[in-house]
């Protein structure tokens, strides 16, 4: 039990997967934060484990978590049952599959189908994920591919409205990645496009409307050594939601972090009142524009973010629970529209955000686990209104803390 309730903590942002589809290799390999990443298996997969979480609206969940495999190491799908214990919820049934590969188009080219019911959400994912990477791994790891995803909202009492409207969409777009890695330099950058169409309740008779969906992203970072102990990252961000002036929360460019759909498939981000989204508890997913210290509620229709990361290594080992841990100092600064925040003063197309601030961070390994931990102080907010954690009385200046189980890019 202990080592999937680690593992669903440690999916931070992408949680068990991410339902636009699998990261390609460029994105989803190891991040360089301040301490070598494990590369070892401590043992073969375990087919079958149980799973335990909650959320307001459902109470405790029990689960079964099914890994059907392929090789010992290699996984053929992912199935999770579920059913909430709270006796007046409704859809308290869940289910959610994923099968790796379901049809061959070709070498070098990996397909992915999911499909969903899970805690007032339905929905559908195919993905096509070519490696253009030169044979024997030489170069750059470059992956370009293909997404269609479907999501519907079917129970508004799982769902945190600071988040989630009523609504539906379809969409579909490319996206490409790639990782450059030179020595201790690592260098990662993707883009992705969408198009299609966003469909909401007009009547309470059930009658729909139906609107224009298009979606633009791309992100470049580093992450280069300066010294033997000290590591410098910097990344940029740009996304920007094309069509209706209002988007669905849904769908809006995040402010903060990762968006609704990035958090979905974890259960203790996904749902109101889940363990790592209560109140006073100040969680991190890191995606989006990444200004770690606001809310995780703004979001609006475009967004430009640039994250500073200053580390300094002060353990590192390769055997037990801890396997390395550094300082850090970040910045975060950003530029969004006004419907993300109003604008101050009034009357501007867009508002100024910055957070700066003080950071641990730890990389453990548990058995077949390994996953990086942040414990980090956002000083300086300049909206101090908006930060996620907010003491009472407070100013620009004020003790805040955050913590996340993933790198923060």
């Amino acid at each position: 039990m202990l080592q999937l309730l680690l593992l669903l903590a440690a999916g931070g942002a992408e949680g068990v997967w991410p339902p636009s589809g699998p990261r390609p290799s460029g994105d989803s390999g190891e991040h360089r934060d301040s301490v070598p990443p494990v590369t070892t298996r401590a043992g073969p997969l375990r087919p079958v484990m149980p799973a335990l979480w909650s959320n307001d609206y459902g109470g405790v969940t029990l689960g079964v978590r099914a890994r059907p495999m392929r090789t010992p190491d290699t996984e053929r799908g992912l199935f999770v049952a579920s059913a909430a214990t709270r006796g007046d919820a409704t859809s308290s049934v869940s289910l959610y599959g994923r099968w790796h590969n379901p049809f061959v188009l070709g070498p070098g080219v990996a397909t992915s189908v999911a499909m969903w019911s899970v805690e007032g959400r339905s929905g559908a994912a195919v993905t096509v994920d070519r490696a253009a990477r030169r044979p024997g791994h030489v170069g750059a790891d470059r992956h370009e591919g293909i997404t269609a995803l479907w999501m519907a909202t079917t129970n508004l009492g799982y769902l945190d409205r600071r988040l989630w409207d009523d609504a539906g969409s379809l969409e579909i777009g490319p996206w490409i990645s790639t990782a450059v890695r030179h020595g201790e330099t690592v260098l990662r950058a993707r883009g992705a496009v969408s198009l299609g169409l966003v469909y909401q309740h007009a009547t309470p008779l059930g009658a729909y409307t139906y609107k224009g969906l298009g979606r633009v992203t791309g992100e470049v970072s580093v992450r280069t050594p300066l010294s033997r102990a000290t590591t410098f990252g910097v990344r940029v961000f740009t996304g920007a939601s094309l069509g209706s002036s209002h988007p669905v929360r849904q769908l809006r460019v995040a402010v903060a972090g990762a968006d609704p759909y990035e958090t979905f498939t974890n259960p203790f981000l996904r749902s109101r009142g889940a363990l790592l989204v209560r109140p006073d508890f100040h969680y991190h997913a890191p995606g989006g524009a990444n200004l770690r210290g606001f809310r995780n509620d703004l979001g609006g229709r475009w967004a430009v973010g640039v994250n500073l990361e200053l580390t300094r290594a002060v353990m590192r080992r390769n055997a037990g629970f801890l396997r390395g841990a550094a300082f850090e100092v970040f910045a975060d600064l950003g530029v969004v529209d006004t419907v993300a925040v109003p604008s101050s003063p009034p009357g501007r197309w867009y508002t100024t955000l910055y957070d700066g601030g003080l950071g641990i961070v730890t990389q453990h390994r548990f058995r077949d686990l390994a996953w990086t931990m942040r414990f980090e102080l956002p000083l300086a907010v300049n909206h101090w209104n908006l930060a996620a954690d907010y003491p009472a009385n407070s100013t620009r200046f004020a003790l805040r803390w955050q913590v996340s189980f993933s790198p923060s890019f």
